[in-house]
């Protein structure tokens, strides 16, 4: 059909099926380029899904090529090619993609609707995006070419929701910062009232080590959870980590914030790997490893089967590590400090010229390896007298951990039946 039989235009698109007969009954999104028309495909045969997505389309050439006031930028629109650009590309994507199709369904759940344009981004709004957060919600929301279903039968913290708001902040001051729109408005943070508290929250020697267990039964989560044991790292850091890029076998040295990663205020260190780490470290380049984009669910289904109390998060292993180091005497202040990646007490001046030195480390290292130690010994203990079983087939359940024998010796058993 014709640009001008076509059943949707908009501007300079219009909804057509491909000439050259491919892809025979599905809407194309149409365009001229000098003599040749570019099609695009809705992937829908149905028209009033291909108008949405055409629409949308729309929306985001608008956003990226010209320059828009903020009553008529639409705020879907920002998010998509905020995230398309930037947000896929920083450590905690993950993060940055919950918070900002979270964000864009709750737009299309509120009065604002999915035209929602950058000046309804009032404290009304995120008032009552605080609100549907922090209560019982759910949404369906198909999120580049990924269809989410997300239920919350209790709502979400205070710490999630401030995240949310501070992921569709940087978004509309990325559109500002290229001349997108003409302002950004103001977008301030949650009430007092609703903020979290600090999290309190730090494990024991004896639960670190039944994670330690728990997870030496999957190569992925145990390097995952090893590599914050033995560094402090954070999660998201340590979910990026390649160990092939970022551990110098020869010099033993980690490097939590390669080269290419930008430098943000949550500074990750040039850390030296402990001893037991080195080991880790070494098979993880040797044999490789498969990234999860999140490890929420896993990391739920351990909690849950450990035992261990809801407040119990990936970060408590950081909070865990930094109590245990701060109340060792032995381990001066400095070195913790430059373990977790902060700034210290040194001037901003001070610390171009004072060159940090990881081989400095000495009394933070020794302190990590001996708690590695102690984690070792009692989930070694813990392991002679427990068993970790999954369902098989049929419903029976698989041991895949260590059965306790009657002479105080174990073995291990790997796709063998429980019994008992």
């Amino acid at each position: 059909m014709s640009r001008e039989t076509s059943p949707y235009i908009v501007g300079d698109y219009w909804l057509d099926y491909r000439r050259d007969g491919k892809a025979p009954g599905v809407w194309q999104i149409a365009t001229a380029r000098g003599r040749t028309v570019v099609y695009r495909s809705t992937r829908t045969r149905e028209l009033s899904e291909a108008k949405a997505r055409m629409h949308a389309h729309v929306e985001e050439e608008r956003a990226r090529t010209t320059r828009q006031a903020p009553d008529e930028a639409g705020v879907a629109a920002i998010l998509v090619t905020y995230y398309r650009e930037k947000g896929a590309k920083v450590v905690n994507s993950d993060q940055t993609s919950r918070s900002l199709r979270t964000f864009l369904a709750f737009l299309l759940q509120d009065e604002a609707g999915h035209a929602a344009v950058v000046t309804d981004l009032t404290p009304a709004l995120f008032e009552r995006f605080r609100e549907w957060r922090m209560g019982p919600h759910a949404f369906k929301l198909a999120w580049f070419g990924e269809q989410f279903d997300y239920e919350s039968e209790e709502g979400v913290s205070g710490a999630t929701v401030q995240r949310n708001i501070n992921d569709v902040r940087a978004a509309v001051h990325y559109a500002a910062d290229n001349m997108r729109i003409t302002h950004a408005p103001r977008i301030g943070d949650l009430d007092e009232q609703y903020k979290s508290l600090p999290r309190e929250r730090v494990l024991t020697i004896d639960e670190m080590a039944r994670i330690g267990w728990y997870a030496s039964h999957n190569a992925d989560l145990f390097r995952w959870v090893a590599l914050q044991f033995a560094t402090a790292v954070r999660p998201q850091a340590a979910l990026a980590f390649d160990p092939a890029k970022q551990f110098d076998p020869r010099t033993g040295l980690i490097d939590m914030q390669p080269g290419a990663a930008k430098q943000t205020k949550k500074r990750n260190a040039v850390l030296p790997a402990i001893r037991p780490l080195r080991v880790v470290l070494c098979k993880w380049r040797k044999e490789g490893g498969t990234s999860a984009a999140s490890r929420k669910t896993a990391w739920r289904i351990m909690r849950r089967t450990l035992g261990l109390s809801a407040d119990v998060y990936p970060k408590t292993i950081r909070h865990t590590i930094a109590t245990m180091l701060y109340a060792d005497d032995s381990v001066p202040e400095r070195e913790i400090v430059e373990l977790l990646g902060h700034d210290g007490k040194l001037a901003r001046t001070t610390r171009i010229y004072a060159k940090y030195d990881p081989t400095r480390l000495r009394n933070v290292t020794r302190a990590l390896t001996q708690l590695w130690i102690a984690v070792h010994r009692k989930a070694k203990a813990f392991s002679a007298d427990h068993l970790l079983t999954t369902v098989g087939q049929g419903g029976q359940n698989v041991v895949v951990g260590k059965v306790a024998s009657g002479d105080g010796t174990s073995r291990v058993v790997a796709g063998g039946r429980d019994r008992d």
